[in-house]
C-alpha cells in the first residue's frame, strides 16, 4: 500500500522553496497538475521528500510495547525476602556463579536480572527479582513482567524459621494468575540431619496452614561451591541440591 501524506505535511512541503526546480504549474492540492509537482519535489528535493517518506503519524502517540521473544524459552522468576539467598538460589539454578550475591542481609539485587540457562534440552530465563524489604516490594514488578512476558514459574525462596512471610507470598500470588505455579524453595538446609527433605516432612504442614500454597518444593543447600569445596559432605550436598531444584523445574514446567 502507498503512502498517504496527510493534508498538514503537504502544505507544509509545499510551500517550502525548492531550490533546484522551477515548476509549471501552482503548488495547489486539488488540480490535475498537483501529481506531477509532487513527483518534482521527490527528484528535486531531498529534504521535503524525507519529511514525506519518514513520518509515521501513528507512531508518536503508541504507547511502547515489549519485545518480540522466543516464546519456546520459558520463564522463571525467583522472589524471597532480602537476605534468603535468592541470587544463591539464581546460581544453584544455574550452574554456575552469575548472580551476584551477599553473604549478609544487605540487598545485593537491586533490579530484576535475567540469565539464561537450559535444563534436559530445554530453555529458560531466570529473573533474579530484588528481595522484598521494609518499603520495597517487588511484586508490582513481577506483575508487569507477567503482563509483557509471561511467567511460567514461581519459585518462593524460603529459610527455616524467619524466612517464610505470608504477605509477601499473598503479594506475588496476586500479581500473576493462578495458572501460573508457585513452588516453594527452602535454603540453608546444609546443616539440617543427614536427609534435608526431612525438614519439608516436619514443616510443610504449618505453611500450609499459614495460607502458603506451593504446588511442589524441593530442601536444599546454596552454599557457593567454594564454601563447599573443603568438605565432601557439603560437596555432595550441593549436587543433589542442583539436581533437586532442576527436577522441580522439569516437573512444573513440562
Amino acid at each position: 500500500m502507498g503512502y498517504a501524506p496527510s493534508t498538514r505535511q503537504l502544505d507544509i512541503c509545499l510551500h517550502q522553496p525548492c531550490l533546484t526546480q522551477t515548476f509549471k504549474y501552482p503548488l495547489t492540492l486539488h488540480t490535475p497538475a498537483f501529481s506531477t509537482n509532487l513527483r518534482a519535489l521527490y527528484t528535486h528535493n531531498a529534504r521535503m521528500f524525507s519529511m514525506l517518506r519518514g513520518f509515521t503519524p501513528l507512531k508518536q502517540n503508541m504507547p511502547d510495547r515489549p519485545a518480540p521473544y522466543d516464546k519456546a524459552v520459558q520463564v522463571i522468576v525467583v522472589f524471597g525476602r532480602t537476605g534468603m539467598g535468592v541470587s544463591s538460589l539464581v546460581n544453584l539454578i544455574l550452574g554456575r556463579e552469575e548472580a551476584p550475591y551477599h553473604s549478609d542481609i544487605h540487598p545485593c539485587t537491586l533490579e530484576p536480572t535475567p540469565y539464561h540457562t537450559e535444563i534436559d534440552g530445554q530453555e529458560f530465563e531466570v529473573y533474579d527479582f530484588p528481595g522484598f524489604r521494609k518499603g520495597f516490594s517487588p511484586a508490582k514488578l513481577i506483575g508487569r513482567l507477567h503482563r509483557e512476558r509471561g511467567i511460567d514459574l514461581v519459585i518462593n525462596c524460603i529459610r527455616p524459621k524467619d524466612g517464610t512471610v505470608k504477605g509477601y507470598y499473598n503479594a506475588v500470588r496476586s500479581a500473576v494468575p493462578d495458572r501460573v505455579p508457585i513452588v516453594a524453595v527452602v535454603t540453608g538446609l546444609e546443616r539440617h540431619g543427614d536427609d534435608m527433605e526431612k525438614w519439608w516432612s516436619r514443616n510443610g504442614g504449618d505453611l500450609l496452614e499459614k495460607g502458603l500454597k506451593f504446588v511442589d518444593h524441593a530442601c536444599v543447600t546454596t552454599l557457593s561451591p567454594e564454601d563447599v569445596s573443603y568438605n565432601l559432605d557439603l560437596y555432595g550436598r550441593r549436587i543433589e541440591s542442583t539436581k533437586a531444584v532442576r527436577d522441580l523445574i522439569i516437573r512444573c514446567c513440562n
